[in-house]
């Protein structure tokens, strides 16, 4: 009986054992300032991106240093680069439910949240990418006179950017080979936290390639397009997979990597996001905002869901210098009313561009046609960059009784 009841026991603890195997998942573990300040309000600053991130890499080691130690008192190993202190403080790590619950009564620490599912804001594509030289169909509102989409000049005109600033696009990859594109290529600041997909400078499904040439392309290409920015430097950061998939927490390694290595007049485009409740995200809200006051730009797209915009993260979040962007229709004869899927609201809406029927830089030097917020986000992204101040209002549109902004020069 002795016997059997050891067996029994045995058993037991060998299916909680595989219960808290399975229940393991990845979160994000936000840390009190009281346990430690970030590198952003204890660090040197600096307008030379590199030396900034230099100057701090002492102090920002100890910080990483003292979350790690913090992490394995706790019995929790937090992988190879996923300790965020640049911006906040936390890791990024699998944890059980016991290791959960006891994370959440320590003093230390500010909030545990699980892990979830971001993407791009899904764009419609028309038909097949273009080759160089193919010539461009009258649907597809290209101006051959400013060598870009349409709605370049119909919301104020190119403009070639004298600043050393540059625009950050957190996305699925910018091909860094693009003829009309001006990519960083180096490695400490374009980079992939797609675990699969370590290279930036290539994009599988072009959306990240998309929106940099409507911010940022130099029209050298045939037919060549011209962004808003032209020839402004691209810094490509990739969280989303082939699939345009990618998760809350590799948004907040990007975040906090653009927190590292950002400087005053930078643009940061997130073209991305996904339906959740704004409120319960202040890892998010604290990166985005500390960017915004730092006066580096946050350009959002409102989303194609059809839905209220401040219920779509991170474009819902608002602040200093924060700009969620909703989508127009157009034609090269002018600007039209609020395009159908672009999501809606005031809050968080700022700004609507054009969106529908973009043409745009697309991988192996090519060119497509894209619609959606994104591409309105993208354009506005380039629009800041160009000026570096936020747009002006040059006319609106109203829609169920709310009135929308056109953003332009």
């Amino acid at each position: 009986m002795i016997k059997l009841k050891l067996i029994g026991f045995a058993v037991l603890a060998v299916f909680l054992l595989s219960t808290e195997t399975v229940y393991s998942q990845r979160f994000v573990v936000l840390m009190k300032e009281s346990f430690e300040q970030s590198v952003k309000k204890t660090g040197q600053d600096n307008p030379n991106r590199l030396r900034k991130a230099q100057d701090n890499q002492q102090r920002r080691n100890q910080k990483i240093d003292k979350v790690n130690g913090f992490a394995r008192n706790k019995g929790i190993e937090v992988p190879r680069g996923k300790a965020f202190v640049d911006g906040t403080v936390g890791f990024v790590a699998n944890l059980s439910m016991s290791q959960v619950s006891e994370l959440q009564s320590d003093p230390d620490v500010a909030g545990v949240f699980p892990d979830f599912t971001i993407q791009s804001t899904r764009p419609q594509m028309q038909s097949r990418p273009r080759m160089q030289g193919d010539p461009i169909r009258e649907a597809e509102f290209y101006d051959p006179n400013s060598k870009s989409s349409c709605a370049v000049p119909l919301i104020g005109g190119s403009q070639t950017s004298r600043s050393n600033s540059s625009i950050w696009i957190i996305d699925s990859g910018v091909d860094g080979s693009h003829v009309d594109l001006n990519v960083n290529s180096n490695p400490l600041l374009s980079v992939s936290f797609v675990e699969n997909e370590l290279n930036p400078l290539i994009d599988q499904i072009g959306h990240g390639t998309h929106c940099a040439g409507l911010a940022a392309g130099k029209g050298a290409g045939n037919p060549g397009v011209t962004g808003m920015s032209s020839g402004a430097e691209i810094i490509s950061v990739k969280i989303l997979d082939s699939n345009g998939i990618g998760t809350w927490s590799q948004l907040i390694l990007a975040l906090d990597h653009v927190a590292k290595y950002g400087v005053k007049g930078d643009v940061v485009l997130m073209s991305l996001g996904g339906g959740n409740e704004c409120n319960n995200d202040p890892v998010l809200r604290d990166l985005i905002t500390s960017l915004g006051n730092d006066r580096i730009f946050v350009v959002m797209s409102a989303g194609n869901d059809g839905m209220m915009s401040s219920q779509n993260l991170p474009g819902c979040i608002d602040g200093q210098n924060i700009v969620t962007v909703g989508a127009l229709d157009f034609t090269c004869d002018g600007l039209q009313g609020l395009a159908g899927y672009s999501n809606t609201g005031i809050p968080s809406i700022d700004f609507v561009a054009p969106g529908s029927n973009m043409i745009s830089t697309f991988p192996n030097n090519q060119y497509q046609v894209m619609s959606g917020t994104s591409m309105a986000a993208a354009l506005v992204a380039g629009l800041i960059h160009s000026t570096g101040s936020l747009p002006r209002t040059i006319g609106s549109t109203q829609a169920n009784g709310i009135t929308y902004p056109f953003a332009g020069r």
